[in-house]
């Protein structure tokens, strides 16, 4: 299984999603998630899929305003994409996420003052929704900013590991320029308490999360073939 990176492209972002499929290939990945609040206003989403040597994929990140009308959202994103993400912008929100099947992956923002429940990580377990880790802040905060973050995100990764969590790292990016190869990512995740193998199965991850949605199920682990 190839390294997926997840990131964004323009409009949202400042670069297009084929310049970033070219970019992420030169850096060694083997495939890259766009992650989208509005996967259908992506600029020419057809030109990244001509590009040859890396595997692309679109995905949704979904939002609303309130935990009932964001599962319904849910819902709707899933039926239409391969890849169902979540920002934990608020407590209801990371709840919520936690408790929906049909999140793929719930970003949590790493908050020391708002850190990952128990209840929402045990939430999170039974109903296999992966924990994002977004480690743009390593690169960018400086001091107690910094401190703090790291702080929460090893609270986050313990909480992960003691209720067998699947993680996934990625480097946040939004322009080409801000895309880090693997073994990069792979050096920030050890900085901020990753274990070797961790990081290399988070980076593994979306993959394997585009592979399980893409084949066609009759209910919860029956596969039609």
């Amino acid at each position: 299984m190839s390294y997926f990176e997840l990131a964004g492209c323009y409009p949202e972002g400042s670069s297009s999603a084929s310049r970033m499929a070219l970019t992420a290939r030169s850096l060694g990945w083997g495939g890259i998630v766009f992650i989208s609040s509005d996967p259908d206003g992506i600029f020419m989403p057809g030109a990244a899929f001509k590009v040859k040597g890396i595997e692309v994929a679109f995905g949704a990140e979904a939002h609303a305003q309130g935990a009932r009308a964001l599962k319904s959202r849910i819902g709707s994103l899933s039926s239409r994409y391969p890849f169902v993400a979540v920002q934990g912008s608020s407590e209801e929100i990371i709840r919520m996420a936690s408790e929906d099947p049909h999140v793929d992956l719930l970003f949590h923002p790493c908050d020391i003052r708002h850190p990952l429940g128990i209840a929402a990580a045990r939430s999170a377990a039974q109903n296999q929704v992966a924990i994002g880790f977004d480690l743009s802040p390593l690169i960018h905060l400086r001091g107690q900013a910094r401190s703090r973050w790291m702080e929460a995100l090893r609270h986050n990764l313990d909480l992960v590991r003691k209720f067998h969590l699947r993680p996934a790292i990625t480097a946040g990016a939004a322009s080409h320029l801000e895309l880090r190869s693997p073994r990069e990512l792979m050096a920030l995740a050890g900085v901020a308490g990753f274990e070797a193998d961790e990081a290399w199965e988070a980076l593994r991850l979306p993959g394997r999360l585009l592979e399980l949605n893409r084949r066609r199920w009759a209910g919860p682990g029956v596969e039609v073939l």
